[in-house]
């Protein structure tokens, strides 16, 4: 369950607690209980019945106060989907499932017996239920719409709510219940809304009634990230507590608190004031909330303090429990009385309503939800009025906020580690008590807990240990129970309160202990003793005996047992401790202590070797008997033998202390206290040979060896002087001077070197050289010269160590010298000694580093690889990368290091150098080496938790894992403290790893309490992040194995507790003995296995070494991760098996009878379908027969034309149009002006002198436009004009894209204002369905040439290559047939109504073409014999200059043509004089006519003008003019033949009109079967959502999904109209139709008849109406049936992916925009578009004067006064401004 989930759940129990606890005596043996088998959400009790209500996941449960369920109703799962507009039984509802219902809200409305319920199902809807029976449901819809949606259907959203009531203006009042609501994406976007429970008027049950407030502004909701947390009522007022952020982009959360007047139906005096809590704000979160009152004890506190003012004990206080909302690591509660809340909002309210906004000078009130920036509190009300609007009004500025300076600040009296999200608040004896609950609180049953289980405690000191203030210890009855429930607790010390921490206790005794030969009364001092009656008998009790006692001033006296009862003395120890227990009235312990017996003679165990000092030194006063050596009792009448104290006769100061090994040594010593002994003795020696009497002394000597770690002379020498140790010569060792008394040597033999380390240096020198051996000098002065490889070296002072060790830095060598040598050490008294070793001389070089690239976090170890590389020592070599130092780890052939962190901007980094640095002169270096990368990336985790066990496999997704070496899943218990535990720390490395994958197990973990907290990190290298969440789970619990019997067909059910919380059934494991179980399912509460078939052998041991038999038990044992559980043992059932010979007779038989059955059914059926297709058979050959010989050409043609045309398509480059020349022909090339509009030509006839004023003006007209509120009216102006035609809008609208295309987001917010404006018109009209059809709004067109500009690049990318192939197989499918230039009808097309229906005769000509002024080469062209001259220069022109587009070819117009047969030539020309005549119509000369043959060779020159003679050689322009208006012009079919083609069609019979139909058809057939793969390359293109989709599309079809949920006659079908309309309709139909919008080509008639077949079947697929076809449907329709299902399951399945792709933001979709307007704005003539849109605002001035004076938001702006200087400047007036 998500947190806030969890936080109210705890709330609610622990406020039930509170209750419970309150509520008078309970029976303290019963402790009661409920389960609820799913995460409860909600709880609350009815004040009056004392009933319980439980909202849980899918169920509502009713319980009585003992907590036994009463009724319960079941709420889900229901079937639903995210994006469903209920009811859901509607057919528009598609991929529904089965969802969980969880519930969101829980009120209990008193004043009509009912219960509030709100779940996540179907947007929120709420229901009433009986309180008397919550089964019985009193309302409930699903059909009112979405004014009737509550709360959310996201899991994330809180909903809070307190009830109230509502009057209204007649003064009726009405229940209702107040909502607070954080924003879902698919919910209503009201903040605060009141909810009617009753039907009114037009007002129906749960609607929101309240609609004018400025809190449920729909633009800001999204952008504040509310979190409503607790919602109360108090004193007349309503508060509601959550967090939001500021709005900005920073998304950090405060906390603030709000309040609005109960009586205020408005929510004018909705005021929001901030909380701080704790130092700076730190927890800035509001998790959860109480108010209650404080109790005495804490008012008090609260006062003293100075920071509340006064408080008292019935105030209330809203207690809050906070946290970082960037870490919730540890969290806080923090304390604020309502009344020092009320007094802040007070003066926030009266600084805005009297001061401009102003507490002493500063700014203190915000107005939030508002993008206003300018002053709001401009209204100055008196101070002594103020109270007449103390919950506003309408004209005074609302809603109100603090500034975060003025926010109410609270210390944070209590912080614990974790993430606290409930808290409940109870005063018990005057004391606060304040319950905490924390994430961890996995809660699924509610429990009444008495007196929070006090009378398990069975002393005082466990009773009053916990600090519960519900328990208290009762001391005269012995038991721990609750204040009322303590008789005697009103008497002093008559009940010890838990928080005190007090107990009856034995203090001391007198006297404080007794010899155990001993006895005597003993008085017990004991405070805090209660008051005792006269019927009160007091008595101490021992182990074996008991005696009376007496009370006295405190003073507890009784007798002490006699030395007989008394225990012996325990061995090693010289007291006995014995209880005596205080008991009142025979059976009530008041108190318990030990008496210590001590026992003198036992005290010389503890020290026999001195047994004197033993005894007097013991603490119980014993006393030393001289005569006869014991220790004794203190008796003043032997104290004349008896010693005390330090008199103990004993040994001291030896002489001497230090003694060398190996040489006699006298020792002496003193005696003290000797006196007693004089009588006894006469000397010292009489006294050590008397064999009566011993004295015991221990005396400390030390004794050394001269040898033990000088092992040479100098070592020698240079020991301490005391020690008289000397270099024997003849022996070589160091011994003491006695014991070498002739050879002592005062000189040491000469310097002897044993190693030198390092064996290799640089040549450059500059590193330290530790010379090892012997005899090497005693002080540092006695070395006097060090020489390596006859290089002096340099002696480091400070490293020396004594005889043993010299260190030296080495110099350079001279590279003339041998590099190599021995080392030369001289010492004082010129003693020198040469190595045997030699050193040498040679330089590093590093060649290569592996591996090449790390995180910038660092922690990549690097190798260095090279020559020479262990030229030193580890100490004396640094390696830095770059600037980046790399920490060396391994030193030797090899180099490895460590990698720090990379700290520069720059990621990836250039190619860095590694570089190793040896000594102070020396370095080498590997150039371009290393490169640092950016930190990996984790995406995400799972599973998200782990039993403490470990063990589970976590796989983590994410990028960069690749650049990682160790990856360690790192586990960090810590405790808050309180617990006094230790913080842990548990690794497990990877398990494996990918560049985005990396799996873990997890590391087993030790959970010391129930509120320890866990912290997963995953470490990285260097780089390290925290998963979130990551929780662990309690171990789960299994119960004993119930069914212990396993047959073949029998599952194994597995119960216990806590299963799902860390594992699934995929991963969990059992085992049968040594074989795997299937688990089949798992459970929170059961795991489900299929045991093996057979039986296995048993598992353990035990079990192995006895002979199988299907008796013997298997241990059944479940594995989740390292943890296992043997559940139990199970037996294998012995089967009786049956024998073969039964079995095979009963299964053979049988079968074979239903074989032979089968047979003979399948051979009936069989011959009955072999006649039935033999009768069709002979139908089809019949029909067949019929029409073969009136299809036989056509389909000859058919054959022919379906082969593959697609290698004879040009792979030439697409010829796009640049941006401004394709926004300027899909704007204004359909105008009344064409090409020639002056947005397209982009000139404006301006003075040369006007031309720096109108500039200026035409920006300021820019400026205005900018205005929201000005650009609305203007709209809104013109369109309520009768003569502002559809033709004036679009070109209108066209003007206002160009014009604020600069500010592409401004643009889209007036789109949508505007469109949420007319879909409202729409709907209210009932006719959802006709919006977007037509053009007939400014918006229309505003919304086409939005989806132009933003799917540009997409043509350009994606769409544009199939359009364009498509554009040219129809071209070249068209001009391989016949096409009459006149009539624009073609053989080969796909519309019926251009089909050239005639069959013209015609032959297919290769012409030679050579072009003048162009050189000799010729270019083959390919043209039909019928072709016209124009046709002929037009595929001429078309294959000369096809590598140029369009627009830079030369015209028909401009060409002439000639054709040389022989020596001379003859220009070719439409018509001219030769033309044939048939009576008054005259043919078009084409090159049969010409009699031009194949291969023939024509030259193409241009001309200065148009050719338009007959003839070259006719001069009389007159004649010609004469001829042509006398004659009327056919190509290829006469129009008169063609009507009367049609009147004869006209008479024939029917059979004859179907038959020439079907003839044509076959051609429209054959070239739709050509065309198809590229139709399909096309559809596929633009309908695939799993391609790239504009984000404009995704973004723009949101905004209609989310519209239409707002409205309850918009469905489904009505969704996707709108989506066609917008997309399809209004964009890709007008592409398809006009590719020249698109390209720089030229689109003939016949191209576009074929293209507008395919744009209807575009469109067709795009309708959700099934087209019935039928014999007398269009060809059109007929053409493409077959393939229209599959169009529309591509439109559905496209509509459908793009509704489950991730949602486009406002954010991205604003900065999409703002590329846009950037790179393409400066080509845009932007000053002639406001120039011409200034044009609308001249013509109708005068109305928007009129619509802008009317506005007040206008007159606030003077956007009048703007208007007016613009026209002024603009139309050159002279005005009263």
């Amino acid at each position: 369950m998500t947190s806030w989930v969890q936080a109210t759940l705890l709330l609610l129990l622990l406020l039930l607690l509170c209750l419970s606890a309150a509520g008078g005596q309970l029976q303290e043996e019963a402790l009661l209980a409920f389960s609820s088998i799913t995460p409860i959400n909600n709880v609350v009790q009815d004040p009056r019945s004392g009933r319980v209500y439980l909202g849980a996941v899918n169920t509502i449960y009713q319980l009585d106060e003992a907590l036994r369920e009463e009724a319960r109703t079941v709420t889900g799962p229901k079937e639903d989907a995210r994006t469903c507009t209920p009811p859901v039984s509607t057919p528009y509802c598609q991929d529904t499932k089965p969802s969980p219902n969880v519930n969101k809200l829980l009120l209990v409305h008193p004043s009509n017996g009912s219960l509030i319920v709100c779940g996540s199902r179907y947007r929120g809807i709420c229901s009433l239920l009986n309180l008397s029976n919550v089964e019985q449901q009193l309302y409930y819809s699903d059909s009112k719409g979405e004014r009737t949606y509550v709360a959310s259907i996201e899991d994330e959203v809180a909903v809070v709510a307190v009830m109230s009531t509502y009057v209204n203006k007649d003064g009726n009042t009405f229940n209702v219940f107040l909502v607070g609501k954080g924003y879902g994406s698919l919910d209503s976007s009201k903040l605060i809304s009141t909810r009617i429970l009753q039907d009114y008027r037009d007002w129906v049950v749960f609607e929101s009634i309240i609609e004018a407030s400025t809190v449920q502004a729909t633009p800001f909701v999204p952008k504040y990230l509310h979190d409503f947390r607790h919602a109360f009522k108090e004193e007349g007022f309503v508060y509601f507590l959550f967090s939001r952020t500021m709005g900005s982009t920073d998304n950090k959360n405060f906390t603030f608190v709000s309040r609005l007047c109960e009586d205020d139906p408005h929510y004018y005096s909705y005021t929001e004031l901030q909380l701080n809590c704790g130092p700076g704000n730190k927890y800035n979160k509001v998790q959860a909330a109480y108010v209650a009152s404080p109790g005495k004890e804490l008012a008090r506190v609260m006062t003293e303090s100075g920071q509340n003012g006064k408080v008292l004990a019935w105030h209330k206080v809203l207690f809050m429990v906070a946290s970082p909302d960037d870490d919730g690591a540890d969290s806080a509660l923090c304390m604020y009385p309502l009344n020092t809340i009320n007094e802040r909002l007070v003066d926030i309210i009266s600084a805005c309503y009297s001061d401009s906004g102003k507490i002493a000078g500063i700014p203190a009130v915000d107005i939030p939800y508002s993008y206003k920036t300018d002053e709001f509190c401009t209204s100055h009300i008196d101070v002594n009025t103020l109270n007449k609007y103390k919950c506003g009004a309408d004209f005074l500025p609302s809603p109100l906020a603090s500034k975060p300076e003025f926010s109410l600040q609270a210390k944070a009296v209590i912080i614990r580690r974790g993430l606290l999200t409930a808290v409940a608040i109870a005063v018990e004896n005057d004391h606060t008590i304040a319950f905490l609950g924390n994430s961890l609180g996995e809660v699924y049953k509610i429990t009444k807990v008495p007196v929070q289980t006090c009378h398990l405690k069975t002393d005082c000191q466990s009773c009053v240990s916990p600090w519960d203030p519900y328990c208290g210890w009762c001391v005269l009855e012995g038991r721990c129970t609750r204040r009322s429930d303590c008789r005697r607790a009103e008497e002093k010390n008559g009940w010890l309160w838990s928080p005190k921490q007090q107990c009856v206790k034995i203090v001391s005794f007198n006297p404080p202990n007794l010899s155990c030969k001993k006895t005597q009364q003993v008085e017990i001092n004991v405070p805090s003793l209660p008051s005792f009656g006269q019927a009160d008998r007091l008595c101490c009790v021992f182990p074996s005996y008991m005696s009376d006692a007496t009370m006295s001033s405190g003073q507890i006296t009784c007798a002490l047992p006699n030395p007989v009862s008394l225990p012996s003395t325990p061995e090693h120890q010289d007291f006995v401790a014995v209880p005596i227990k205080i008991v009142v009235n025979e059976s009530v312990e008041l108190a318990v202590r030990e008496f210590n017996f001590y026992n003198c003679s036992a005290t010389v165990r503890k020290a026999e070797s001195t047994p004197c000092m033993s005894c007097v030194a013991s603490p119980w006063g014993c006393q030393w008997n001289t005569q006869d050596h014991t220790c004794q009792d203190k008796d003043d009448t032997v104290i004349s033998i008896c010693v005390q104290g330090a008199r103990c006769p004993q040994f001291v100061n030896p002489d001497p202390v230090l003694i060398p090994v190996g040489f006699k040594t006298t020792i002496g010593f003193e005696g003290i206290n000797l006196d007693l002994y004089q009588s006894l003795i006469t000397s010292f020696t009489n006294f050590i040979n008397n064999s009566f009497f011993f004295l015991h002394s221990t005396l400390n000597v030390t004794l050394y060896s001269c040898s033990l770690g000088r092992e040479d002379c100098s070592l020698c020498k240079n020991a301490d002087p005391k020690y008289r140790c000397v270099w024997c010569v003849k022996r070589k060792s160091c011994v003491y001077e006695k014991l070498c008394t002739n050879d002592q040597g005062t000189e040491c033999p000469d310097p002897h070197i044993t190693d030198i380390i390092p064996r290799y240096g640089p040549m450059r020198g500059g590193i330290s050289v530790t010379i090892k051996g012997s005899n090497l000098g005693i002080h540092k002065e006695d070395i006097k010269a060090i020489n390596v490889v006859g290089v002096p070296c340099i002696h480091q002072e400070k490293k020396y160590v004594v005889s043993t060790s010299v260190v030296c830095e080495i110099g350079p060598l001279d590279p003339l010298r041998t590099n190599w040598g021995q080392v030369e050490v001289e010492v004082e008294g010129g003693k020198r000694g040469t190595s045997s070793a030699f050193f040498t001389y040679r330089n590093p070089i590093a060649r290569s580093v592996h591996p090449a690239n790390g995180s910038k976090a660092g922690g990549t170890v690097i190798t260095i690889s090279g020559f020479n590389l262990d030229t030193a020592t580890r100490e004396d070599i640094a390696v830095t990368v770059g600037e980046v130092v790399c920490t060396v780890e391994t030193f030797g052939v090899a180099i490895t290091c460590r990698m720090g962190e990379y700290r520069a901007d720059k990621v990836p980094s250039d190619l860095l150098t590694v570089t190793v640095k040896y000594g102070k002169s020396t370095t080498t270096a590997v150039p371009t080496a290393f490169q640092f990368w950016e930190n990996p990336t984790i995406l995400d985790h799972h599973p998200k938790g782990s039993f403490v066990c470990g063990g589970r496999t976590i796989v983590v997704t994410g990028s960069g894992f690749d650049l990682i070496q160790n990856a360690i899943m790192r586990v960090q218990a810590s405790a808050d403290k309180w617990s006094g535990i230790t913080p842990i720390e548990y690794l497990q490395e990877a398990l494996s790893k990918n560049n985005t994958v990396i799996q873990f197990l997890t590391p087993a973990v030790n959970r010391s309490s129930e509120t320890q907290l866990f912290r997963t990190f995953i470490q990285l290298d260097n780089w390290g992040r925290e998963l979130k969440p990551f929780d662990y789970h309690p171990d789960p619990a299994f119960d004993p194995l119930t069914k212990k019997i396993i047959t073949e067909t029998s599952i194994i059910v597995v119960t216990g507790r806590g299963f799902e919380k860390a594992m699934t059934a995929k991963e969990a494991q059992a085992f049968v003995g040594d074989v795997p179980c299937y688990v089949n399912a798992l459970q929170d509460d059961k795991l489900f296995l299929d045991p093996p078939s057979s039986q296995p052998q048993a598992r353990s041991k035990r079990h192995r070494r006895r002979r199988d038999t299907s008796s013997d038990p298997l241990d059944l044992l479940i594995k989740f991760g390292n943890g296992e559980w043997v559940v139990g043992s199970v037996h294998y059932e012995s089967n009786n098996e049956v024998p073969l010979f039964i079995i095979i007779p009963a299964v053979i038989i049988p079968m074979l009878l239903i074989i032979l059955v089968s047979v003979y059914c399948y051979r009936r059926k069989s011959q009955q379908a072999e006649r039935e297709y033999e009768k069709v058979k002979h139908q089809l050959e019949n029909l067949e027969e019929s029409v073969r010989d009136r299809c036989k050409k056509e389909f000859t043609d058919l054959m022919i034309e379906m082969e593959d045309h697609t290698n004879e398509l040009s792979e030439g480059r697409i010829p796009f149009l640049d941006y401004k020349t394709y926004t300027d022909r899909v704007f204004f090339l359909p105008s009344k002006d064409g090409a020639n509009d002056v947005m397209i030509t982009g000139k404006l006839d301006i003075p040369e002198a006007r031309k720096a004023i109108v500039g200026q003006a035409l920006n300021q007209f820019s400026n205005l436009l900018n205005s929201k509120t000005f650009l609305i009216n203007f709209i809104k102006t013109l369109e309520g004009r009768p003569d502002f035609n559809a033709r004036a809008k679009v070109y209108f609208a066209s003007l206002l894209t160009v014009a604020l295309h600069g500010k592409l987001e401004y643009y889209t917010d007036i789109m949508r204002t505007l469109l949420l404006e007319l879909m409202g018109n729409y709907v209210d009209s009932k006719n959802p369905k006709l919006m977007l059809r037509r053009s007939e709004t400014v918006v229309e067109r505003m919304l086409c040439n939005w989806m132009s500009i933003c799917l540009y690049q997409f043509l350009k990318d994606s769409a544009g290559e199939p359009l364009y192939k498509l554009f040219r197989a129809i071209k070249h499918q068209t001009e391989k047939g016949p096409v009459d230039a006149r009539v624009k009808k073609a053989k080969y097309t796909l519309n019926d109504t251009g089909l050239l229906g005639d069959d013209v005769e015609y032959c297919v000509l290769t012409l030679q073409v050579l072009v003048h002024g162009e050189g000799p080469d010729v270019t083959p062209v390919k043209v039909l014999n019928c072709d016209t001259v124009s046709q002929v220069k037009e595929k001429i022109i078309e294959a000369v200059y096809r590598n140029l587009p369009y627009s830079q070819r030369p015209k028909v117009d401009s060409v002439s043509l000639e054709w040389r047969p022989g020596s001379t030539g003859q220009i070719l020309s439409d018509i001219d004089l030769t033309s044939q005549k048939e009576g008054r119509w005259r043919r078009i000369n084409t090159l049969a006519h010409y009699n031009v043959r194949d291969n023939a060779t024509l030259v193409l020159s241009m001309v200065l003008h148009n050719q338009q003679n007959y003839d070259q050689n006719q001069d009389n322009q007159e004649e010609r003019n004469a001829l042509l208006e006398d004659d009327k012009v056919f190509h290829l079919v006469r129009p008169d033949e063609l009507d009367e083609m049609k009147s004869k069609r006209g008479m024939k019979d029917k059979s004859m009109t179907k038959a020439i139909t079907e003839i044509y058809l076959t051609r429209l057939l054959s070239v739709k079967g050509t065309l198809q793969q590229f139709v399909d390359d096309f559809f596929r293109s633009v309908l695939c959502s799993g391609a790239v989709v504009p984000p404009a599309i995704k973004y723009f079809f949101d905004f209609l999904d989310e519209q239409a949920l707002k409205h309850d006659n918009v469905d489904e079908e009505t969704v996707h109209i709108w989506k066609t309309n917008s997309l399809p309709l209004r964009f890709w139909v007008n592409i398809l139709k006009n590719p020249h919008f698109t390209f720089d080509v030229h689109v003939t008639e016949v191209v576009d008849a074929s293209l507008s077949v395919i744009a209807q079947t575009f469109m067709d697929a795009c309708t959700k109406t099934e087209h019935k076809l039928s014999r007398d449907s269009p060809s059109n329709k007929l053409l493409y049936a077959k393939e229209i299902s599959t169009y529309k399951k591509m439109v559905d399945d496209y509509y459908k992916g793009i509704r489950q792709m991730v949602s486009v933001s406002d954010q991205d979709m604003n900065t999409h925009l703002a590329e846009v307007s950037r790179t393409h704005t400066d080509k845009l003539n932007t000053q002639v578009a406001l120039h011409q849109l200034y044009q609308y605002a001249s013509k109708y001035y005068d109305g928007i004067i009129q619509s802008l004076d009317e506005d007040p938001a206008s007159q606030s702006k003077q956007l009048t006064l703007r208007l007016q200087r613009i026209a002024a400047a603009l139309e050159n007036k002279v005005t009263d401004l």
